[in-house]
């Protein structure tokens, strides 16, 4: 009990998340530009491209329906990306993890205020698309903004998972098994393209079971309709996915920094 909380974290994550914040106000305007243009292609090559020869999907034209998908599996792809690479840099190569705990942070400290900071990451690159959808008029209730706590806490949860990866990782190049056997699928198949109900029965409980699924429906129901069904029940999934991938990437990031 007490090598845990040694080592667990506390309020000075915070001071790991504005030393990121601080690094990034150095070039966001750049990101933020290409950002904007990289989502718009993808609304008009799969929203308007694509859609020409696809039927409205529930009662909806196919731009609006994968809309809301984009906003969440964007911020996923933002949070994943930044919790591997960017984390595996800060820690086997830049070494900015085993400053930060010269300094008084505990491990705990070092790896929330990292999640904190690729939750952040996702949250940006879900308020772009927003913006984009919005403009192209795909935004359908006001409530669409309820989403936005929705990424934070979805960022959280595929930052925890990539850094688990980040954890084991010997390297870059093991990434791609990370991405194609993990993010990929869930990109594909957590109903941002198309209905779960096209699907075998047992690739719909597969896809069920995957996290950026509730964030799929939980995305889709706010920015379309103001609301969306069971969302208790799916917000509690993000949740539980959330707790369950901080444990485990704090004790093999604890692991690996104290070998």
């Amino acid at each position: 009990m007490s090598e845990f909380l040694q080592h667990a974290p506390s309020h000075r994550a915070v001071r790991v998340w504005i030393r990121h914040l601080v690094m990034y106000r150095t070039w966001f305007l750049a990101e933020w530009a290409g950002t904007l243009t990289e989502h718009a292609l993808y609304l008009l090559a799969f929203g308007y491209g694509l859609g020409r020869f696809v039927p409205d999907m529930g009662g909806m034209p196919y731009a609006q329906f994968i809309g809301p998908g984009l906003v969440v599996s964007i911020a996923m792809w933002a949070s994943s990306y930044e919790a591997t690479y960017g984390a595996y840099s800060r820690m086997r190569i830049q070494h900015t993890y085993e400053g930060m705990l010269s300094a008084p942070l505990t491990v705990g400290d070092v790896v929330v205020g990292d999640l904190l900071w690729c939750a952040s990451r996702s949250l940006i690159g879900a308020v772009l698309m927003l913006i984009v959808l919005a403009a192209f008029g795909l935004v359908g209730s006001f409530w669409a903004v309820a989403v936005l706590p929705v990424v934070f806490i979805e960022g959280f949860m595929f930052a925890g998972l990539g850094l688990i990866a980040t954890a084991v990782a010997p390297s870059y190049a093991f990434f791609n098994f990370h991405y194609s056997l993990v993010v990929m699928p869930m990109f594909f198949f957590a109903g941002t393209f198309f209905p779960l109900e096209g699907l075998p029965d047992w690739m719909q409980t597969v896809s069920q079971a995957m996290p950026l699924t509730h964030a799929v429906v939980l995305s889709r129901g706010l920015i379309v309709h103001g609301h969306a069904p069971d969302a208790a029940w799916h917000f509690f999934m993000l949740s539980a996915f959330t707790l369950a991938f901080l444990a485990v990437a704090c004790g093999l990031v604890g692991r690996r920094m104290l070998d």
